[in-house]
């Protein structure tokens, strides 16, 4: 359970509000998701630096929690528009491949980690409402 405002009463006095749901970390993957959405992931990293729409970019099929320290070598994490970008993008290995089932992915929103529901089939990118950057969730690096 996470502190998620104060409140301050007329008599200057302040407490704590609690919210239950707040920490509480996303499952990475849909509870329902089919068989078929990790053999897709897996396609999609084993293929290496990957260009799309402009962009390269690195899937890695694993979750993990957050390190600013993990994409190296010209990579970095990408950001929410970054993300919304190269969305479409995130398919099987064929010319106009499959889209990956919908998954969580680490990103940055102005230089801080967020965490995104990414819908590779729509292109949309939403945020996560979570607090701690010690939930799992998927890693793209995409170049500088």
């Amino acid at each position: 359970m996470g502190i998620v405002y104060v409140e301050c009463c007329d008599r200057k006095r302040c407490c704590c509000c609690c919210d239950d749901d707040w920490d509480r970390c996303p499952n990475p993957v849909r509870w329902n998701e089919g068989a078929e959405c990790e053999g897709l992931r897996q396609d999609l990293a084993n293929r290496g630096v990957v260009t799309g729409n402009g962009l390269q970019f690195r899937f890695y099929n694993q979750t993990m929690k957050y390190s600013a320290t993990f994409c190296t070598l010209g990579f970095r994490t990408p950001t929410v528009t970054e993300l919304q970008v190269i969305a479409t993008s995130l398919t099987s290995a064929e010319i106009g491949g499959t889209p990956l089932c919908p998954m969580v992915v680490w990103a940055t929103n102005m230089g801080n980690p967020v965490l995104v529901e990414v819908f590779p089939s729509t292109g949309i990118v939403q945020e996560v409402r979570t607090p701690s950057r010690y939930c799992c969730a998927y890693r793209i690096c995409i170049a500088n």
